[in-house]
């Protein structure tokens, strides 16, 4: 693994250690030990607490008495309320977007769903980089709302959303997943609330369907992590 760049250490270090998160280099609920990390990134103990706090206010990583931090372990539950995070905050936003969108607006989701498509049909592009792309393309249509505190809350829950999408769209074809997006984007721009609303709300997953792909999820790293033994 590379070093960190003894510059803005804390803020680097927790970039670094996202990112081992989110590309699933670090398994859910794997361990994180503070010394370990340390000599690894060659910084503080107190530096690597810091970054680990900073993720732990991002809600991918926690810290339990008697155990020490540990990379998040999502389960059904955690699951059934991200979903129906997505179903509060999404439609909503897909509304008020089409309401409220101007030409610069206009232009930006435009530009964005031209990447989603590109990105997905370029040769070997992983579920994970889609995930990236989801998540960037529903941030900036939240953004849209021009409704701040909805913004807020929808970025605090960000990389919690990631490792979600991560779970969803592993049994999608690339292009399905982009082309999905397309109609809901178009209704944005067209300004028809109530169609985006609606279209939004379709685009999510079924409760059910997520529950089977993260039970298949959490069989295939245990298979994972057997074979490693």
């Amino acid at each position: 693994m590379k070093k960190i760049i003894k510059s803005s250490l804390e803020e680097q270090a927790a970039d670094y250690l996202r990112e081992l998160i989110l590309s699933g280099h670090y398994q859910m609920g794997q361990k994180l030990v503070e010394s370990a990390l340390a000599r690894e990134l060659e910084l503080s103990r107190s530096t690597i607490r810091m970054a680990l706090n900073t993720l732990a206010h991002e809600g991918i990583v926690v810290q339990t008495p008697y155990v020490g931090w540990q990379v998040i372990d999502l389960n059904e539950h955690d699951l059934w309320e991200i979903f129906h995070l997505r179903v509060a905050l999404e439609p909503r936003s897909a509304w008020l977007a089409a309401e409220r969108l101007n030409d610069e607006g206009r232009q930006r989701l435009q530009h964005m769903m031209a990447l989603f498509l590109e990105k997905a049909a370029t040769p070997g592009v992983d579920s994970q980089e889609l995930s990236r792309m989801e998540l960037q393309l529903h941030s900036l249509i939240v953004e849209l709302s021009e409704n701040q505190r909805l913004y807020g809350i929808y970025q605090n829950v960000a990389n919690q959303m990631l490792i979600y999408f991560n779970i969803d769209l592993v049994t999608y074809e690339p292009a399905e997943i982009a082309d999905s997006h397309q109609p809901l984007v178009d209704a944005i721009c067209a300004g028809d609330a109530e169609l985006a609303a609606r279209l939004a709300e379709e685009n999510i997953t079924t409760f059910s369907e997520i529950g089977e792909k993260f039970k298949a999820h959490c069989e295939q790293s245990r298979r994972r992590a057997a074979a490693g033994r």
